[in-house]
C-alpha cells in the first residue's frame, strides 16, 4: 500500500469512526427525547384519567343532588296536595253538617258579622264623631240554602240573639229576596258595606294560619 492509498485508508477509518460516534450520539439523544416524551405523555395520561375522574366525581355528585333535590320537591309537593286536600275536605265537612248544626252554623255566622258591623260603627263614632246610619242588616244566602234554611235562620237570630247584639240591631236583620253565588254559609249586607262569611271564604282564609299546624298533624315529626 502506498502513501497516498494509506491516506485514503486512514480517512476513511477516521470517518466512520467519527459516523459512529456520530450515529451513537442521536442515538442517545433520540431515546433521551423519547424517554422525556414517553414521560411527559405519561403524566399528561394521569392528569387527564384523574380530571376525568374529579369531572365524573363531579357529574355524580350533582346528579345525586338534583336526584335528591327532585325527591325532597316531590315529596313536599305532595305533602303540600295533601294538606290542601285536608282544607278541601274541612269545606266539605261543613257543607254536609246535618241541617240543624249547618243552620247553627249560619245563625253564628250572621251575628258575628252584625256584631263587627256595630263594633265598625263604635270605632268611627268615638274617633270621628260619626252616627252610623240606622240601615237593615241583609242576610244573603246561596238559593239552595235560602229556600232549606233562610226562615230557620232568621227566625233564630230573632228569638236567640236579642240580649247579645240589642234589640235595634236584630230588628234590623232580615232575609234578603236576592241570593249568593256561594257555595255555603252567608253573606251579610249594611247597606253599600257586606261582610262574606261564605264557607269557601273562611276556610281559604284559616289556609295560612293554620297550614303548619294541618302538615304537622298530617306529617309528625317532619
Amino acid at each position: 500500500m502506498n502513501g497516498l492509498e494509506k491516506i485514503i485508508e486512514r480517512i476513511k477509518t477516521d470517518s466512520e469512526e467519527e459516523c459512529g460516534k456520530i450515529t451513537a450520539a442521536a442515538e442517545e439523544t433520540a431515546e433521551k427525547i423519547r424517554a422525556e416524551h414517553e414521560a411527559r405523555a405519561a403524566e399528561a395520561e394521569a392528569e387527564i384519567e384523574k380530571r376525568t375522574e374529579r369531572e365524573a366525581e363531579g357529574i355524580i355528585t350533582r346528579a345525586k343532588s338534583s336526584a335528591a333535590m327532585t325527591r325532597r320537591n316531590i315529596i313536599s309537593g305532595e305533602r303540600s296536595r295533601c294538606v290542601d286536600r285536608a282544607f278541601e275536605e274541612a269545606k266539605k265537612a261543613l257543607l254536609g253538617l246535618p241541617k240543624d248544626k249547618y243552620t247553627t252554623l249560619v245563625v253564628t255566622l250572621v251575628a258575628s258579622a252584625v256584631r263587627s258591623f256595630a263594633e265598625t260603627a263604635e270605632r268611627r263614632r268615638a274617633l270621628y264623631g260619626e252616627v252610623a246610619e240606622s240601615v237593615p242588616y241583609e242576610i244573603v244566602l246561596s238559593a239552595r240554602d235560602r229556600d232549606e234554611i233562610g226562615e230557620a235562620v232568621l227566625l233564630s237570630i230573632k228569638n236567640n240573639y236579642k240580649k247579645e247584639l240589642g234589640v235595634d240591631a236584630v230588628r234590623r236583620i232580615t232575609l234578603s229576596d236576592s241570593t249568593a253565588a256561594i257555595d255555603g254559609g252567608v253573606i251579610v249586607r249594611a247597606g253599600a258595606v257586606e261582610e262574606n262569611c261564605s264557607i269557601s271564604l273562611l276556610v281559604d282564609g284559616l289556609h295560612d294560619e293554620l297550614d303548619g299546624v294541618v302538615y304537622k298533624t298530617l306529617y309528625p315529626g317532619c
